[in-house]
Order: C-alpha cells, then sequence, then structure tokens
C-alpha cells in the first residue's frame, strides 16, 4: 500500500466581511469567524443572564471580554495541526480528559476490558502540575523507569520495533534505477 504526503502548505480561500452594521472593518474579518464569534457570545449571554441578570455598567465586561479572548485565540491555527483550530484542539482536549480513547484490540475483534481504559489519574496528569507547582519534578536522564505490570490487563508482551533510517545518495538511487530498470527487459 502506497501513501501518498503532502508537503505543501493547502490554500486557506476564506470569505472576508468588509463591512458591518455600516462600520468598515478594514481589510475585512473573516465570515467564519464572525459566525463562530456570534455563536459564542449568543452562548455565553444566554448562559450569564441567569447568573448576573441583564447586563449593566458593573457586569458589561464579564458578559463582552470572555467570549471576544474565546473567539481571538480560539480561531487561531491548532499547535499541533495547522488545519486544525484551537477550538477544536481544546474540544478534543477536554473530551480525552473526560472520555479517553477506546482502545481497539484485534482491529476490533473483541471490545476492551474497563481495565484496559487509560485512568482518568493519567490522562489529566494532575500529579504533574502538583509536582511542577511544588518543583519536585525530577529532570528525564535522571528518572529510574519502573514498570509496574497490571494483573488485570490481559494483553501480550510488550513489541520492539527496530527501524534504521538510511540516507542515500544520487550514485546509490542510480544503482537501485539500474537494478530495477535492467530486470524488467
Amino acid at each position: 500500500m502506497r501513501v501518498g504526503r503532502t508537503l505543501t502548505h493547502h490554500f486557506e480561500i476564506e470569505t472576508r466581511q468588509y463591512d458591518l452594521l455600516g462600520i468598515d472593518l478594514g481589510e475585512g474579518a473573516r465570515r467564519r469567524m464572525i459566525i463562530f464569534g456570534a455563536v459564542i457570545v449568543l452562548a455565553w449571554v444566554l448562559l450569564l443572564i441567569p447568573i448576573l441578570g441583564v447586563p449593566g455598567k458593573t457586569t458589561i465586561s464579564f458578559y463582552i471580554v470572555p467570549p471576544f479572548v474565546i473567539t481571538a485565540f480560539g480561531w487561531r491555527p491548532g499547535k499541533f495541526h495547522e488545519r486544525r483550530r484551537r477550538v477544536t484542539e481544546w474540544a478534543l482536549a477536554v473530551r480525552y480528559a473526560l472520555r479517553s480513547h477506546r482502545p481497539i484490540i484485534g482491529l476490533g475483534a473483541r471490545a476492551a476490558d474497563k481495565s484496559e481504559y487509560l485512568p482518568w489519574r493519567d490522562r489529566v496528569a494532575t500529579h504533574k502540575v502538583a509536582n511542577l507547582a511544588k518543583a519536585r519534578v525530577t529532570p528525564e536522564w535522571e528518572r529510574e523507569e519502573v514498570v509496574v505490570h497490571d494483573p488485570r490487563v490481559r494483553a501480550g508482551a510488550d513489541i520492539t520495533v527496530n527501524q534504521r533510517a538510511r540516507l542515500l545518495g544520487t550514485d546509490q538511487l542510480d544503482r537501485v534505477r539500474r537494478r530495477t530498470t535492467g530486470k524488467r527487459h
């Protein structure tokens, strides 16, 4: 099976809004971002009205600032996947913390046991945050790796993968090409 890889940057063609309610937006704002921001503002306002009541002089900043911050930072390209928005990465991180990934065993031949799921304390890693706050983190090179096997897990032995990277120059590639073209005739 061949795998194709795209090594070029993809195109992002988005429509822009240059005028909004009679206000000139200069170079224009992305319409998808405006719609996303409007949904966030509407959801936030509907969430805060039962708690704080109708916005007044003292509470108006609670109604305006958080949705604009979420929209401004959430609409940027993701840290790990450039094609995703950060809001998507945040949603996936929350989903992972709450649900985890369900393990697939034998390409779906059998369902995973509850003991094979990653526990919540390992997914969220609150102990790492606590150790960082207390400055008790030992450097990676000084850590002793202690592997504790959980008797409830019915998995096989660890798999080792031996990979070797090779750098082929043009002379080696020419030899390979000559060998493969010579066999075809």
